[in-house]
């Protein structure tokens, strides 16, 4: 409440048409510059303490509320500040929270962060980042007041007791944590925004190898897309042929097992329970399997008819190491005889360590040669430097399996864009479980 009084300021004073003293002019002057001082005091405070919608004329404009208590409101539209840490973030970076909320860079190398400018003890203070990852092999190092909240966050590790994030998950290109406190930064609680825990514990991949890809480690846990089940009506005798509405997707090798469908049994020789394996696709709609994986023993059947289901086996894997393999890729110039030509050497082939290991192949134009993209296949020989045959399964002992067969491209345009990417030298840290029919 202002403590402007007037009231000793006399209105009627000078009287008209008397002598009149001077005091009574001295007694309003002064009156009227001790509420003029006070006023003075009055605006004074209130531009050093008023939350402001703009800067006062000549006065730079300060909301900063210090801590102070402002209760029982009711808010609408309000934003988060941003800060860039940079686009090359690597090293030992202070992360202060009085620069804005939300704290945005891209990481470089390996990066230690430290957090500086938390709010005092008995407030919550949090900050989120938001990191681009422009190098899948750096380390985040948090400093040692984050908490063990951090074994939430995927790819954790501890580096000199430190939280780490031991490079990012596979194929994550951004990493965005919210970090509070209650105790002015003593101990700081974080917590994974963009890459949920449930989503960590069990990913969905296109593709699948036994070296897995960078950014995998121990517990990792993860599904890949599977054929699915189709409805066989009918075995024959002597070719041990499956007749089957669709045989779509299905490839040399395939692990497969039949189950009743309908209330119907099975028919024509294969076990329930039991793994066989595709070994000849002789139609769009007919196939037939062996009991093993080596595919030398075809599965003897009879002629019948009915309806039984036949399903591709998938499988549930589990990363018991950490990815350690090699990769290099090279581009695709030619296919004959199942043989697939590179434009160029490509390092691992010209080693031992080539033969059996995955290779994925990307880009528009690997259909042209009968190969899926983003399929994991193997590498089966590798004939030169330049030259590589396929099999799309491994068998006992980590040995490819059947070649593929491939369709013959002579003009390298119609391979253009299509990179094999082969995945050497490493352990295979995936493991796999059958999913079983019920």
């Amino acid at each position: 409440m202002s403590t402007i009084n007037t009231n000793g300021i006399n209105v009627d004073y000078p009287v008209p048409g008397e002598n009149n003293s001077t005091q009574g002019f001295r007694d309003n002057f002064t009156s009227i510059k001790n509420n003029l001082n006070t006023a003075s005091t009055e605006i004074t405070e209130l531009q050093d303490k008023a939350v402001l919608k703009q800067g006062l004329t000549g006065v730079a404009i300060d909301n900063n509320m210090a801590n102070t208590l402002i209760s029982n409101a009711a808010v609408r539209g309000f934003r988060s500040t941003t800060y860039n840490l940079g686009n090359a973030i690597s090293g030992s970076v202070v992360v202060d929270a009085t620069l804005g909320d939300v704290q945005t860079g891209t990481i470089t190398g390996n990066t230690t962060l430290q957090i500086a400018g938390w709010a005092p003890s008995g407030t919550k203070s949090e900050i989120t980042l938001d990191l681009t990852i422009g190098n899948s092999d750096a380390y985040i190092t948090f400093p040692g007041t984050i908490n063990a909240s951090g074994n939430i966050v995927e790819n954790n590790a501890l580096n000199a007791g430190n939280l780490t994030i031991a490079k990012a998950p596979y194929n994550v290109t951004n990493l965005q944590y919210k970090l509070t406190t209650t105790n002015c930064g003593n101990t700081v609680t974080i917590e994974p925004i963009n890459r949920g825990y449930q989503t960590s514990q069990v990913e969905v991949r296109q593709a699948m190898t036994p070296t897995g890809y960078v950014g995998d480690r121990n517990g990792d846990i993860a599904l890949t897309p599977v054929v699915e089940p189709i409805t066989v009506t009918a075995t024959t005798v002597t070719t041990n042929v499956f007749t089957t509405d669709s045989t779509e997707g299905f490839y040399i090798g395939m692990p497969i097992e039949f189950t009743g469908q309908g209330g119907n049994a099975i028919f024509g020789g294969p076990v329930a329970g039991t793994t066989y394996y595709v070994s000849t696709i002789t139609t769009d709609t007919s196939f037939v399997v062996t009991t093993d994986a080596a595919l030398t023993t075809p599965l003897t059947l009879s002629t019948a008819t009915g309806t039984m289901q036949a399903s591709p086996i998938g499988y549930t894997y589990l990363c018991v190491g950490t990815y350690d393999s090699n990769v290099t890729a090279g581009n695709l110039q030619a296919v004959a005889s199942n043989v697939i030509t590179f434009s160029g050497a490509l390092a691992p082939v010209a080693n031992s360590f080539c033969p059996n290991q995955p290779i994925i192949f990307s880009g528009a134009n690997v259909t042209n040669a009968n190969l899926e993209e983003n399929a994991t296949y193997y590498v089966k020989t590798a004939p030169s430097t330049t030259t590589i045959t396929l099999s799309k399964s491994r068998v006992a002992g980590g040995v490819a399996g059947p070649e593929v067969e491939l369709t013959d491209v002579s003009d390298s345009a119609l391979l253009s864009g299509t990179v094999a990417t082969i995945y050497v030298q490493g352990h295979d840290i995936w493991k796999r479980i059958p999913l079983e029919s019920f």
